[in-house]
């Protein structure tokens, strides 16, 4: 749940420790319910020969296990009648840009397009033309704060390029980042939805799905030039995370909470000098060596119930991008557990789970 190197509860264990098979044995479980949020409490699980010995772990086999229920894994068939003539809005760092990314190539089997966009971009042409996909970055740190717009004015903004926009779940807001988000960002979003007319201006933006991508562990590590968070600052981190998640339930949002998922798993950040990265963008091998999700069974009990009916959605990944060169590929486990929970509460209340 937490690494020792960097203590965010210090009152709770750290580091490897063992699981009860009766444990096992409940996660394993086919029946296992649906997790009901994107904050369910968890932990890493990997199968290890003695828990006091990380070198006995294998690591390929990590995943991570909400506590007694899990999040659904759509296949590409399911999600993409999910999110079939709906728009998605994504607002914020490149931690959230990173998940856009993994939908887009989710949704296409390829990710043709890349970059690393700092403005506002558009995607109009997911999913074969039916999904409908804007992003734009925040903040924009390298302007002077007294030039920089602010995020009411970005999200603004955001929504003027994304019209027409519908008051109902077929319009989604994904706002987030690694460190910057706090609940008043929160209730600057529900004011500006509250004015933010519609149809001939008689209607407001209350009614859309708002899905709150809360922080991330970062600049934990001494870097030249890039500001430094003490283990106490970190602590405090996780403090102003609960705040969030408290808010968005108040509002009425979902969340994905990738700050617990993230801080379990510190070191293993990607590019990027502020180690707040868990997804890198790769040129992509031919199809057959496409990366993703593999869940394995061991000999006695199934690890990692977090992704259902894995096989089934492998072997259908595979066979679906047989005749593709893919050009990008979104690399990066921890990225990928947090956005196929955020997959899961984008489809949460569709016929396709």
């Amino acid at each position: 749940m937490q690494d020792c190197g960097l203590l965010i509860h210090p009152e709770e264990s750290c580091g490897l420790q063992p699981i009860s098979s009766d444990y096992i044995e409940a996660i394993s479980h086919p029946e296992l319910k649906s997790c009901l949020s994107g904050d369910t409490k968890g932990q890493w699980i990997v199968p290890c020969l003695s828990c006091s010995d990380n070198r006995t772990c294998d690591w390929r086999e990590i995943t991570w296990q909400p506590h007694n229920c899990q999040h659904g894994l759509l296949t590409k068939p399911q999600l993409q009648q999910c999110l079939e003539e709906r728009k998605v809005l994504f607002i914020g760092d490149s931690t959230n840009r990173g998940m856009m990314y993994y939908l887009i190539e989710r949704l296409n089997d390829t990710l043709q397009e890349w970059q690393k966009v700092h403005g506002t971009k558009l995607y109009p042409n997911v999913n074969g033309g039916k999904t409908w996909i804007s992003y734009s970055y925040y903040p924009q740190f390298w302007i002077s704060p007294s030039l920089r717009p602010t995020f009411e004015k970005a999200l603004e903004h955001l929504l003027q390029r994304s019209r027409p926009l519908e008051n109902t779940g077929q319009t989604i807001l994904v706002v987030g980042g690694v460190q910057w988000l706090n609940s008043n960002h929160l209730e600057i979003i529900h004011k500006v939805l509250k004015r933010f007319l519609i149809i001939s201006f008689r209607e407001n933006l209350l009614n859309i799905l708002v899905i709150v991508k809360t922080l991330g562990i970062g600049f934990h590590l001494p870097v030249n030039g890039v500001h430094f968070l003490t283990q106490s600052e970190v602590q405090n981190l996780w403090k102003e995370n609960s705040i969030i998640l408290d808010a968005a339930k108040k509002y009425g949002y979902e969340v994905v909470d990738t700050f617990t998922i993230t801080m379990g798993r510190h070191k293993e950040f990607l590019q990027g000098n502020c180690g707040c990265h868990f997804h890198e963008v790769v040129k992509s091998k031919l199809s057959k060596e496409y990366h993703f999700i593999k869940m394995k069974r061991s000999k006695n009990h199934i690890v990692g119930k977090y992704f259902s009916n894995q096989n089934k959605l492998q072997q259908q990944q595979q066979d679906s991008v047989t005749n593709f060169q893919l050009s990008y590929h979104v690399a990066g486990p921890i990225n990928q557990v947090c956005s196929e929970i955020l997959l899961s509460r984008m489809c949460s209340n569709r016929k396709t789970m």
